[in-house]
């Protein structure tokens, strides 16, 4: 409801007049008899007049000083009505028109008439803009204005005592939708808006100093806030608009001013941007940055207000370095690249781009000489201060400390700079192309090892593929070893080499299974090399939970140990690998490690698919599998009685049985360490027990001599 506003007087220090009238005219009547006011109590409205009328006895109205105590009223004005003695038909001793609101006490100070019960007060109750907004919650016919009078009441002390005060005061008040969009806009709900730091300069923003009704506003003033800094009236095709948001509904009014409102917030020109993606989104000189932000699915992060919203985790405070379109295209042409847009494809662009944004707050002032830096890809970058200015690597910082909310971005003239990796061996070029099917990324990380050294750890950091190219070398070894921080593998992968060709794809049939999913890791591709001398094995590690946690697999061809497969969570995914095998007529399998045996599982598969070893038995323990022939060794098929020759059991401790000779082959054994030297030597016919006793634990290699000349090397573990 529209109310009239009723001046309030504010002249020099006349707040208030009074004057006898012969009629004792007034809005209100106080009768005074001997020791008493009738009413003692009265309420009125500001502008109201009150007639005192004396009807027995000798009394004045002391609004000045309280008798009972000798302190003053500290009433919003002073008053006093000099003494008069009462009369049957009744005497006007005044009439006293209260114009500021507040509460009015007053005593007859005659003699002993305050201490007997002569007291009396006067509230004048104004409606004031505090009123006016306090009416509109819950009130159906309400404007959709913001109604959050906590706010002005509690968060903004300042706002309540001006919007229910006794001075004038004029309010851009923020429809609910456009306090909704300001949330949005900082990814803050409205309750968590209640801390941002300079929430109370930016409500006393909103409340300027002086009642200037709708008809009173014209372009060009500048109307003074309550926070000291002044906001532009202006005009668009819509109407008239304060700090650039147009006004939509005018003049709600109350004793004390008037409200207005408005379509978006204001802010003062102090106050931080919201984001700093929202800095870079304003930037037309950063639409590329802005672009690539978007594509990267980095704008979540770089809307995260960690320090003003404690409800959930967020990522920030950052620090952003943005180079501008110019210095995007330059970086693009000067690196070979056909456009930006064959860079943006670039498998390198990601960790380009994140090298632009550091984790935490930094101004420039806080940016060192050789200061070390890690970027939001886990690289380290350097800043440089110098006579020339503040520099990020080569890139030269422009415009420092653009600041919001979630950080400060920083203007640079150049992209940063990045060695592009070489991808090109004797064997060209292999690529690592990474899928997630839902399209929300990896959880972890690729790590791409050649010949056992570490040469990349891509990942899928959003969206739904990416590609990581690198160089491979003739006879290299390669390995696909997924490392994530969270159970479960999020998607699938594909090794191609240099002519195209599909080497190993995760999701295949051949690599996946129904019950342990498709393979998150392979180890021992191999470039462009000769097809070992026996044949390649594949292994395949499961596990019923989240892989063989520090457990691994050792493959043993005769007494070489040729590969190690695992050691590292896989996610309860197929990790598989391929061994080359030279002599293949004594290959070993022994689990090594690990605290949760009953949830490893193996097989071993020959080149054509045939199964050679089958380990795979939900909650039981894999075994260690020895002396498996993959291809016979040359003399062995000429000597078949040393064919099944065992140590039983193996690991041994203290003694072992040779198994699988025959009853009448006499034999030799000589045991020697993984160094040559011997360790062990007898003899014996048919089956036998051997004393361990003179053995140290360790792994040794057991050569059997029979009397017709045939041997057979077997290994021995010793516990």
């Amino acid at each position: 409801m529209k109310m009239p506003i009723r001046p309030l007087v504010m002249l020099s220090m006349v707040f208030f007049s009074f004057q006898s009238q012969s009629q004792c005219e007034a809005d209100h009547t106080i009768v005074m008899a001997d020791y008493y006011f009738a009413p003692a109590e009265l309420t009125i409205l500001p502008g109201e007049t009150v007639a005192f009328v004396n009807v027995q006895g000798t009394h004045d109205v002391d609004g000045i000083t309280n008798t009972l105590t000798g302190e003053p009223w500290n009433n919003p004005a002073e008053f006093y009505l000099e003494e008069t003695e009462g009369t049957e038909e009744g005497t006007c001793m005044g009439v006293v028109t209260f114009d500021i609101p507040g509460v009015y006490n007053f005593d007859s100070s005659i003699g002993f008439q305050a201490q007997l019960g002569m007291v009396g007060s006067i509230t004048v109750d104004a409606f004031t803009l505090l009123d006016l907004m306090l009416s509109w919650n819950g009130n159906d016919t309400a404007p959709e204005a913001w109604q959050s009078t906590y706010c002005m009441q509690f968060v903004c002390t300042s706002c309540a005592a001006a919007l229910g005060g006794i001075g004038e005061y004029t309010v851009f008040l923020p429809s609910d939708n456009a306090v909704d969009a300001l949330g949005d806009l900082m990814n803050l709900n409205q309750f968590d808006m209640l801390a941002i730091p300079d929430f109370q300069d930016i409500l006393e923003y909103h409340i300027v100093e002086g009642v200037y009704l709708a008809e009173d506003l014209e372009p060009g003033m500048v109307l003074p806030t309550l926070n000291g800094e002044g906001a532009l009236v202006g005009e668009n095709a819509g109407g008239l608009t304060i700090d650039g948001v147009n006004i939509v509904e005018t003049n709600y009014t109350a004793d004390n001013g008037v409200i207005h409102i408005i379509d978006y917030g204001m802010a003062p020109s102090t106050s931080p941007e919201a984001t700093v993606y929202q800095i870079v989104v304003d930037s037309p000189d950063h639409s590329l940055f802005e672009q690539e932000i978007n594509a990267n699915l980095l704008n979540d992060d770089l809307i995260g207000q960690p320090v003003i919203n404690n409800n959930e985790y967020a990522p920030g405070h950052f620090t952003v370095f943005a180079p501008t379109d110019d210095a995007i295209f330059a970086f693009a042409e000067e690196n070979g690249f056909d456009d930006v847009d064959d860079l943006f494809d670039s498998p390198y662009w990601d960790e380009i781009l994140r090298r632009h944004i550091v984790e935490t707050p930094l101004t420039s002032d806080q940016l060192s000489n050789n200061g070390l830096l890690v970027s939001y890809g886990g690289e380290n970058i350097f800043t440089f201060v110098n006579d020339d200015g503040i520099f990020v690597e080569n890139a030269q910082v422009t415009a420092p400390d653009l600041l919001a909310y979630n950080g400060v971005v920083h203007v640079i003239n150049e992209v940063i700079d990045f060695e592009f990796p070489n991808p090109v061996g004797t064997c060209g070029t292999w690529t690592l192309n990474m899928y997630a099917p839902e399209g929300d990324g990896w959880s972890g990380v690729m790590q791409v090892l050649v010949d056992n050294v570490l040469v990349g750890e891509p990942t899928l950091q959003d969206g739904f593929s990416d590609s990581y190219a690198f160089a491979v070398n003739e006879g290299s070894s390669v390995d696909m070893n997924y490392i994530s921080q969270f159970a479960g593998w999020p998607g699938n992968f594909e090794v191609v080499d240099a002519e195209g060709t599909i080497l190993f794809d995760s999701d295949s049939p051949a690599n996946s299974n129904s019950q342990y999913g498709t393979a998150a890791g392979v180890y021992g591709l191999k470039a462009c090399s000769a097809a070992p001398e026996c044949s390649q094995i594949k292994v395949t590690l499961y596990s019923d939970y989240d892989g063989w946690d520090l457990a691994n697999l050792l493959v043993y061809d005769g007494p070489a140990l040729v590969d190690v497969i695992g050691g590292f969570w896989f996610n309860g995914e197929a990790l598989i690998g391929y061994v080359d095998i030279q002599n293949g007529d004594d290959v070993d399998f022994e689990v090594n490690g690990g605290y949760y045996s009953t949830s490893y599982s193996y097989k071993v598969e020959d080149g054509e698919g045939n199964i050679l070893v089958d380990q795979v038995e939900q909650n039981v323990p894999a075994e260690d599998v020895f002396g498996v022939v993959i291809c016979a060794a040359t003399g062995i098929a000429e000597a078949p009685e040393l064919m099944e020759v065992r140590f039983v059991p193996n690991p041994a401790t203290e003694s072992v049985r040779l198994t699988g000779i025959a009853d009448d082959i006499r034999w030799e054994l000589s045991v020697q360490t993984l160094t040559g030297q011997e360790a062990l030597i007898t003899n014996g016919v048919g089956p036998k027990q051997i004393d361990l006793g003179a053995l140290s634990a360790g792994t040794y290699l057991g050569r059997v001599r029979s009397e017709n000349g045939a041997t057979r090397g077997i290994r021995l573990v010793v516990q």
